[in-house]
């Protein structure tokens, strides 16, 4: 099945207005029906860590998070949510890890004062 790019644009919005609202649960089910038919699409995968990371869903949300990071995404934020992913699943040592390379990649990013 085919998604025009509008009709794409319209799952992820409503997946995001649902996170807005307070509903990961549903945003979860707008996500990942785009990407059921766009399995590419970086901002909706983005949305659907969030999502997952609301649920509690530390397993699933850190996959979804080494996903993007295989496929090149460079937002250093990312690893605060591998942080967080790892927290819920009980691996401290493993979050702390994931949160000092956020630290740096952030303090890396930072206009000099």
């Amino acid at each position: 099945m085919m998604l025009k790019p509008i009709q794409q644009s319209l799952l992820l919005l409503l997946g995001w207005l649902q996170l807005q609202c307070g509903q990961p649960a549903h945003a979860r089910i707008f996500l990942e029906a785009l990407l059921a038919v766009e399995p590419t699409h970086r901002q909706g995968r983005r949305a659907l860590v969030m999502a997952l990371l609301q649920l509690e869903a530390g397993e699933q949300a850190e996959q979804q998070c080494d996903r993007l990071l295989s496929e090149g995404e460079e937002d250093f934020a990312l690893w605060d949510c591998v942080s967080r992913a790892c927290h819920l699943q009980g691996r401290i040592g493993d979050a702390r890890v994931a949160h000092e390379r956020f630290l740096s990649l952030r303090e890396a990013h930072e206009p000099a004062r």
